[in-house]
């Protein structure tokens, strides 16, 4: 008998936890369980979804929801959008203190409901969200990802194409890093619009502009609606998934545990990787220039940092 994916949502009473959902049902990419402390929020946004499929023309009547963290069993991919988002002012340092516990707890109910699952997090912050999860669970680092450059990534294209007034479409694009605003790395040097280098189309005043747009993408969000955890991280994510369940291998950027790629061992962060059945099936590197490269160094001393602190919560 054929069976559909299963594909797990812990959080999915949130923005970003329905967002994952909405993204996933419409393209039909398998069955959903959507899970949440407050069980009758998911529920309700299963039902309220499932209403949407004769307007839209896809299936999900094969949703399950509530708040026992049982309905993940089984499941193929896990994505974990738990936690309290980012305030207005706050730092993601600071949600180490908070969200650590969140996900420390429902990994441990990943690795006994879903031992075999591919497990994407999204909490923040998230590079040290990933890594709490990898020591929990025990998974190989295929098998636990984290949704940070992909959305990153998705801003940088989009101020680019604004910025030279092209579509979003023809631009190829990535940010490496840590998942924060100040370490993050957009790079310019492979960034292209239909094939013609970005350096070619932007002064050095406007590639800074852009720069400094995509670092404060998330900050920019939370100060207009109160939020940047929203509609973006849920179809990166989401993309993700499909990636995966789909077996397409696209190369996207995800955070993931180096292990002596780009020069980096036993660190999170955020790189180009192949996604398929298996995860993430194989890092691949590529030259950065210099500044390029010493921002990314940064980067991952950043990372570090946050996941000394976030040792001290396992």
């Amino acid at each position: 008998m054929l069976k559909r994916p299963k594909i797990a949502i812990v959080g999915a009473g949130g923005a970003v936890g329905a967002a994952v959902a909405q993204w996933a049902a419409v393209k039909e990419l398998g069955e959903l369980a959507l899970i949440d402390l407050k069980g009758n929020v998911a529920k309700g946004r299963g039902l309220d979804l499932t209403q949407c499929s004769p307007f839209e023309s896809f299936n999900n009547a094969g949703f399950t929801a509530g708040e026992d963290p049982a309905l993940m069993k089984g499941a193929d991919v896990v994505v974990m959008t738990a936690g309290v988002p980012r305030k207005p002012g706050q730092s993601r340092e600071e949600l180490i203190n908070i969200n650590a516990g969140i996900v420390r707890d429902i990994c441990k109910n990943v690795k006994e409901q879903a031992p075999n699952a591919v497990l994407i997090v999204v909490s923040n912050p998230l590079d040290a969200m990933v890594y709490v999860a990898k020591q929990v669970t025990g998974f190989p680092r295929e098998r636990v990802i984290g949704s940070a450059g992909i959305l990153d990534s998705s801003r940088f294209r989009t101020n680019i194409a604004l910025a030279v007034g092209a579509s979003v479409e023809d631009v190829s694009a990535i940010v490496l890093g840590a998942h924060t605003d100040k370490d993050m790395v957009p790079v310019i040097s492979t960034a292209t619009v239909g094939g013609v280098p970005l350096t070619k189309l932007l002064s050095a005043e406007k590639l800074a502009e852009v720069i400094d747009a995509t670092k404060k993408g998330g900050a920019t969000l939370t100060g207009l609606i109160g939020t940047s955890a929203w509609l973006a991280p849920g179809a990166g994510t989401s993309l993700m998934v499909e990636s995966i369940v789909r077996d397409q291998k696209r190369l996207l950027p995800c955070s993931i545990e180096l292990q002596g790629e780009f020069g980096v061992k036993d660190c999170f962060v955020g790189v180009p990787v192949r996604l398929g059945l298996g995860g993430a099936e194989h890092v691949y590197e590529f030259e950065l220039s210099a500044s390029e490269k010493a921002a990314f160094e940064s980067s991952v001393k950043a990372n570090q940092e946050l996941m000394g602190i976030a040792k001290g919560f396992l």
